[in-house]
């Protein structure tokens, strides 16, 4: 069992607005869009995303607003997240994080929301995010490192689904 030590301020959609830290990417996959959301949906879900080792849902099924699960990241960092949005039949939903293990953000959101697309779909996948009190310059320092990570999740997005636009 993982000791969280680190308590995370809650935050709503306006978060996605409002942090001071904000990254949002539009995949145009071939995958449908119920494929998609199935896989963000699935008991494994981001099961593709080789630098999240392990999310689970520590809630019992059936998942909604009020779910929990827990993310390892690159296998050191760990969160718990808490859904404040879900919604099936919009294909969308949006947690933040409660606590962590490490005290790197003040607070921290995803949101994903899966849409037709020509052939496939698009998956508009958005992070926000505000670093830990008196870690703002080293988290703008660590910047290129969390580019690189969130890049990462969307190459192996792209290699799971398929992408319908050629990506260099």
């Amino acid at each position: 069992m993982t000791a969280f030590r680190y308590g995370l301020d809650p935050v709503d959609e306006t978060f996605f607005e409002t942090a001071p830290m904000r990254w949002r990417v539009g995949l145009e996959l071939a995958a449908s869009p119920d494929e998609v959301w199935a896989g963000l949906t699935s008991s494994r879900p981001l099961s593709w995303c080789r630098a999240l080792p392990e999310v689970a849902y520590v809630s019992d099924p059936p998942h909604g607003v009020g779910t929990v699960r827990e993310a390892s990241v690159l296998g050191t960092y760990r969160m718990r997240e808490e859904f404040f949005r879900w919604d099936d039949a919009e294909r969308r939903k949006s947690f933040h994080a409660t606590e962590a293990t490490l005290p790197l953000f003040s607070a921290f959101a995803e949101d994903y929301h899966v849409l037709p697309f020509d052939d496939g779909s698009k998956l508009v996948w958005s992070f926000a995010f505000a670093p830990w009190k008196g870690l703002d310059s080293a988290v703008q320092l660590g910047r290129p490192l969390t580019e690189t990570l969130l890049a990462s999740l969307v190459r192996d997005t792209r290699n799971h689904f398929g992408s319908l636009t050629e990506v260099q």
